[in-house]
């Protein structure tokens, strides 16, 4: 596999949405406000084992994720549009005919895209521009405005704002995180070395408080890295079904993109919170998610630039990952209702902005890791029962790749 696969267009290839256009509305599901507020509740919960724990869930994840998407593209099919349109509905109905299950799936995927996608991005953006004294309510109107002027165009609408948004968002996070490290670089060693020790160690050798605390860094490890990637949820599978392609093995590894670059943005998050010492903050409003992420870029760069990068950052965040997941939003609503019922659910999924706004927090992230677990463990029913012919056909397709590869020398 090559880079012609996310750039060049190839002949033989069907779909809507370039494969660049499809990985970056993947990325902008996943570089939403996980990888900044959801590393630093990550840490602040679990400890700095929990990132650890990130990492082995997201490198699980990928496996599941080639296999969905792989599945996605295989069970595709066309809707009264013409546009190409897939998912776990559509391999749970059409590969294992279990058609409810697939009800099932799509209905709470519309409610995690208000839990996950609406509620939870739009919470973590108000708290740090509730200190500047914007209220929620006005920062909640204003962004919906903007969510409806893109929603309303479509799925390859919110692909084109995706593809042009994310790449300079992601730049624009991570040479500034990247600096703060470069600036606290002798903290970077000790870092990695205590992320380690309380992964596997705990805080303290009292068999019940260690067996508490690694069970807690490695389930809210597992939760945060679910939220951040996305992967084995579902949601990955139903954006790639769109792209444009001439096999379902090309689609699978290019998904592979995006849980590693999310996982490099989050444990550059995760780093800059230990390095400056910010994830020791305890109780108070500094202690909430986002303000802590705040805080500790404010100690990096200054408390001027610091603010600025983190919300900037976070507003862009958050409002791609809003944008993605009200495209699986239309796309659960079309295989459920066809396309009378997506208008309707589009102007819901709006109007739900400024709610989520004024929501406490704990529910917010109650809600959103509930939805993601039920969606996790109706794909995977789907991904294990038909993995046994993703693997042979990727056999042969890569077993052909090499034949021809090695003829030609």
């Amino acid at each position: 596999m090559s880079a012609q696969h996310l750039f060049k267009k190839k002949q033989d290839a069907e779909g809507n949405i370039s494969h660049y256009q499809a990985v970056a509305s993947v990325l902008a599901g996943n570089f939403g406000t996980g990888n900044i507020s959801g590393t630093a509740v990550a840490l602040t919960t679990g400890g700095p084992g929990a990132l650890v724990w990130m990492w082995l869930m997201a490198f699980f994840g990928s496996v599941i994720q080639y296999t969905s998407c792989f599945l996605a593209v295989k069970y595709r099919t066309k809707n009264a549009d013409g546009e190409f349109v897939g998912g776990p509905m559509y391999y749970l109905s059409e590969g294992l005919g279990l058609k409810k299950l697939a009800v099932f799936f799509s209905i709470f995927v519309i409610f995690a895209a208000f839990a996950v996608g609406n509620f939870a991005q739009i919470n973590s953006m108000v708290l740090p521009l509730t200190d500047f004294g914007i209220t929620p309510w006005v920062t909640g109107c204003v962004i919906a405005v903007l969510v409806a002027g893109v929603i309303l165009g479509g799925a390859k609408r919110i692909a084109q704002v995706s593809s042009a948004v994310v790449p300079l968002m992601a730049l624009f996070y991570l040479c500034t995180a990247m600096l703060i490290l470069f600036l606290y670089k002798e903290n970077i060693f000790p870092a990695f070395k205590l992320i380690f020790e309380s992964a596997f160690k705990g805080t303290s050798a009292t068999g019940g408080v260690l067996g508490y605390t690694l069970m807690k860094a490695l389930t809210v490890g597992f939760d945060r890295a679910i939220f951040a990637t996305d992967a084995g949820t579902g949601t990955v599978p139903i954006l790639q079904a769109e792209a444009r392609t001439s096999h379902p093995v090309v689609d699978g590894v290019v998904a592979l993109v995006a849980p590693l670059l999310v996982m490099i943005v989050c444990t550059t998050t995760g780093l800059v919170l230990m390095v400056t010492g910010a994830y020791q903050i305890q109780g108070g409003n500094h202690a909430l998610s986002t303000n802590l992420v705040i805080q500790a870029f404010q100690t990096g760069i200054g408390p001027y630039l610091g603010s600025f990068v983190v919300i900037i950052s976070l507003l862009l965040f958050g409002y791609t990952t809003t944008l993605a997941w009200g495209s699986c939003l239309q796309r659960a609503v079309g295989y459920l209702l066809g396309r009378r019922g997506v208008r309707l659910f589009q102007y819901l999924y709006i109007l739900a902005i400024p709610v989520g706004a004024l929501l406490q927090v704990d529910l917010v992230w109650l809600l959103a890791d509930f939805t993601l677990t039920a969606m996790v463990v109706i794909n995977l029913i789907g991904v294990s029962a038909l993995s046994g012919g993703v693997i042979q056909e990727s056999r042969l397709f890569f077993a052909s790749k090499w034949s021809y590869t090695t003829s030609r020398k």
